[in-house]
């Protein structure tokens, strides 16, 4: 049996349910007008900085890292850096090799014997191409000739190693005919003016704080054309694989320091004596001589580690069973190429 509703009661349902649908409206429009302050508040943040540790040796040929420490370069590319200083390349590559450190300085000897040695280390990019070593000795050793019976310092596993290497041959000598000490860089000058080695083969400031540290018994023999290194950018395997994003926007920041670099020389130059603490003159009197430019020269840089390791295998400086390396694939190009593609991209 159905029943019948008066008009006066419907129209009390009716205004009932016109009122809620009001306030449900209202409601929805307040859920939707928070939901788009909360949309804009996050696309307002900054998005959270990467975090990347960087290892830089103490030489003057790693400039552009030094610029974009001091300008700020890493923190511009959305990256949070964690700087350490190591006294050669092949301490920053071993850093790397063991996951402490994100993108290193090392020159290409370091290099050469991971990739014997079967360690993912990748190259993604070059800083420059110099000639950075010279003897300092005593000054009875006038010419390299008269290193023979001499004990000589280097540091094994560097590019100072393979320099002794040239600098023998060059002579006419044979390791045999030295005694050569392998050493910390950082104990190379104190061991060269107290007497326990006749000379040491290295780069800037630690050929200038010999001279002045050596009480005038001390002078520097340079051999030009002899060999140029190839500064280099490393990382690991894994870096590549895993966060490549994280290498172009380190390479952005050092494409934008070797920009200042080139553009503000005494501001760079100063940023980099700073650094390795070396006389601001003599550091000025070496910059032009750096060729700084961010590269990567795969035929010139693969005949040069293919050279160095035929070296270090011929003189069983490697594992016995150790075989010429595929260095194409230690030279990693993509970073670099995304790097300048994107940057160029923002100028159009």
């Amino acid at each position: 049996m159905g029943t019948v509703m008066s008009d006066s009661i419907l129209s009390t349902i009716g205004a009932a349910l016109a009122t809620a649908a009001r306030r449900l409206h209202a409601n929805l429009n307040w859920a939707a007008g928070i939901a788009a302050v909360a949309l804009m508040a996050a696309q307002a943040q900054p998005a959270r900085a990467q975090d990347i540790t960087i290892g830089e040796g103490i030489a003057i040929g790693w400039g552009q890292f030094f610029v974009a420490d001091e300008r700020k370069l890493w923190e511009q590319e959305g990256l949070n850096p964690k700087i350490i200083q190591f006294a050669s390349g092949r301490l920053v590559l071993e850093a790397v090799a063991g996951g402490h450190v994100t993108v290193g300085t090392a020159a290409e000897t370091p290099v050469m014997f991971a990739a014997v040695n079967n360690l993912p280390i990748r190259v993604i990019g070059t800083l420059n191409r110099y000639e950075p070593f010279e003897l300092a000795a005593v000054k009875d050793i006038k010419t390299i000739q008269d290193i023979k019976g001499r004990k000589i310092g280097y540091s094994q596993g560097t590019n100072a190693h393979y320099y002794l290497h040239k600098l023998l041959d060059r002579a006419g000598l044979k390791l045999s005919d030295v005694t050569p000490v392998s050493l910390n860089p950082g104990d190379f000058v104190a061991s060269l003016t107290n007497g326990a080695i006749d000379a040491f083969i290295w780069t800037e400031p630690h050929l200038s704080q010999a001279l002045a540290q050596g009480g005038g018994k001390v002078h520097r023999i340079a051999t030009p054309g002899l060999y140029s290194t190839f500064s280099s950018i490393i990382t690991h395997q894994k870096v590549v694989d895993e966060t490549p994003e994280l290498l172009v926007k380190a390479l952005r920041a050092l494409i934008a320091a070797d920009r200042v670099a080139r553009d503000n020389p005494d501001e760079a130059v100063g940023y980099a004596a700073t650094r390795v603490k070396l006389d601001p003159q003599i550091a000025k009197q070496v910059w032009p001589t750096l060729n700084l430019a961010i590269d990567l020269d795969r035929e010139a840089l693969t005949r040069e580690l293919e050279s160095q390791a035929k070296w270090a295998i011929a003189n069983n400086l490697v594992r016995p069973d150790a075989r010429l390396p595929d260095f194409n694939a230690v030279l990693v190009s993509k970073p670099l190429e995304t790097a300048r593609g994107q940057l160029k991209a923002a100028q159009k």
